[in-house]
């Protein structure tokens, strides 16, 4: 009985199949773990499913805020904006005092939206020349830049001020330079420092656009840039109160050229250059007449006379006295040749300092003929005389030429020319201020500069100072001080002598071979130190095709003085 299996009983087949160890039960129980694997899997899957999806979701994300930035951005916002540019500010050009020299006005600028506020506005303050273009982008739905005489205040108008680079005075144009018609320098220290300067980031506003790139009316531009500032610049070593005392001493030429150099320091303090051009009106400057664009204060030019106290160093050096003597008869001969006085008369017994003071030619024919030619040689080429003089990148003065030594040592008459600074001597007046600061600098000069350094938040970084060259013993540059003292005083160049603290100084008349009209072309000159005690300054006046040294280059060298005299009484 116990031995065989029982029948589930009929109408209890749902609870006898879960009965234990019937075969239903044991199917049962293998279909309820496959049914929990399953669903372990499909967890599973949904949990990587649901990671996978939150993944893509973050790089997706990440793309879009990737989108909406950097160059991607600025394309986008580039679509739907546009600029107009109302100016590109440069870095200000300071004197030494870090007086603006360049972005010393203002004037008014107005960017317009296309609004008939704007455009009313506009009709009542523009001239017709100006409004004609204004409204034609206005009509054509396009904002527009316009330079106004006085600000206006209106709906759809933005006001700006922004720096003039240059104005009707100016001053040192020949060493500021001019721009050219895309911003950048072309000449002078807006050209050499350009990469200082130029901004590469303009002051602009930036209107926002529909999809017909029209205005969006009632929407303020955003202003991107700076109008710039007078803090950050180039200082350069002029003074601007002495650069006026020279540009409006030398007025009264026709064309020259007249430099300011320290003493003590080669720095230059004013350089000026007639005729001059004006930065405001270049295409009428190159229309004019006289070479207006030409600097002649680096320009090389026949010397004359104002060579004399290189002769006479360089004479002293080799330990001739200062009582050398030797009396003018008028006229000399010198190479079977015979050369002539500037007195026809003579001037009797001379001697080195009489010399100088009466500028007599046939003293300095002998003077050099003692001395030697390769002495007077040395002397001019330890001077820079020859050399090009440095000022800035592009700024270069003419090297100039001296006479070939061999000649000089063979041929006495080349010797002679010499001596009285004619023949193949071509000198710029940048060039002769190394000769007179040698003299009144105890023996030595500096090299010439004109930058003082870089300005920087309002702070002036000043560049290292110029090593001086000593080329003559204190001993001797003390008699060539007293000798041109003499020629102010009493000789050649009273015409120069200032009304206050006297002044050293030499005149000349160059020959240049040229004739003219009929008449001989002369180059004057007017070199020397001011005041005649301590000197300070150094100051070279040339006049292009001048009557005399004395009579054409004297009153400005004198106006020069007198005008410094003032500034440091004042």
């Amino acid at each position: 009985m116990f031995g065989k299996e029982k029948a589930p009983p009929q109408g209890k087949k749902s609870l006898w199949r879960f009965w234990p160890g019937s075969k239903s039960a044991r199917e049962t129980n293998e279909s309820d773990k496959e049914s929990r694997a399953f669903r372990a899997r499909l967890q599973k899957r949904t949990a990587a499913c649901f990671f996978l999806i939150a993944a893509l979701l973050f790089v997706s994300s990440a793309r879009l805020l990737t989108l909406g930035g950097g160059d991607n951005a600025a394309a986008a916002r580039a679509q739907s904006s546009v600029r107009v540019e109302i100016t590109r500010p440069r870095g200000t050009i300071f004197d030494a005092n870090l007086t603006p020299l360049t972005n010393r006005t203002t004037r008014y600028m107005a960017a317009a939206a296309p609004v008939p506020e704007a455009v009313v506005a506009l009709r009542q303050a523009l001239p017709a020349d100006r409004l004609e273009a204004a409204l034609d982008r206005l009509e054509q739905k396009r904002p527009t830049v316009v330079e106004l005489d006085q600000p206006v205040y209106a709906q759809g108008i933005t006001m700006f001020s922004v720096f003039n680079r240059y104005d009707e005075e100016t001053q040192a144009v020949h060493l500021l330079g001019y721009l050219d018609n895309d911003g950048h320098g072309a000449s002078g220290v807006e050209k050499a420092y350009d990469e200082l300067f130029y901004s590469e980031t303009p002051l602009s506003a930036v209107y926002t656009i529909d999809a017909a790139g029209r205005v969006l009316p009632g929407v303020e531009p955003e202003i991107e840039g700076s109008a710039g500032s007078l803090t950050d610049g180039l200082a350069l070593t002029i003074d601007s109160r002495i650069q006026a005392v020279v540009e409006k001493s030398i007025a009264q030429l026709d064309a020259g050229a007249a430099v300011v150099l320290e003493v003590g320091t080669g720095k230059i303090r004013a350089m000026s250059s007639r005729p001059a051009f004006s930065p405001l009106r270049l295409a009428d400057s190159l229309a004019a007449e006289g070479a207006p664009f030409i600097n002649r204060a680096l320009t090389a030019y026949n010397v004359g006379s104002i060579f004399k106290p290189c002769v006479a160093a360089a004479a002293l050096e080799k330990g001739i006295s200062k009582d050398l003597g030797y009396t003018c008869t008028g006229s000399m001969v010198v190479g079977g040749r015979t050369f002539h006085c500037n007195h026809q008369e003579g001037h009797g017994p001379m001697n080195l300092l009489t010399g100088l003071e009466k500028s007599c030619n046939p003293y300095f024919y002998n003077l050099a003929a003692q001395t030697g030619a390769g002495r007077i040689m040395n002397m001019a080429k330890s001077l820079g005389f020859g050399q090009s003089r440095y000022l800035a990148e592009g700024m270069v003065s003419d090297a100039g030429t001296l006479p070939n030594l061999d000649i000089l040592e063979r041929q006495p008459a080349a010797l002679a020319n010499l001596s009285i600074g004619q023949g193949d001597l071509l000198l710029s007046p940048l060039a002769i201020c190394s000769l007179y600061e040698a003299v009144a600098g105890d023996g030595s000069y500096h090299a010439p500069s004109l930058v003082e350094g870089k300005v920087t938040g309002g702070v002036l970084e000043r560049g290292e100072e110029a090593v001086p060259t000593k080329v003559m013993s204190r001993e001797t540059a003390a008699i060539l001080r007293e000798g041109l003292a003499r020629v102010v005083q009493s000789g050649t160049g009273t015409s120069g002598a200032p009304e206050t603290g006297g002044a050293g100084g030499k005149t000349a008349t160059a020959e240049t071979g040229w004739i003219k009209d009929g008449r001989k072309v002369n180059q004057a000159w007017f070199a020397g130190f001011y005041p005649a005690e301590q000197p300070q300054y150094v100051i070279v006046v040339l006049a292009e095709d001048g009557a005399a040294g004395g009579s054409t280059c004297g009153p400005v060298f004198k106006a020069v003085c007198d005008g410094i005299a003032a500034l440091s009484a004042g």
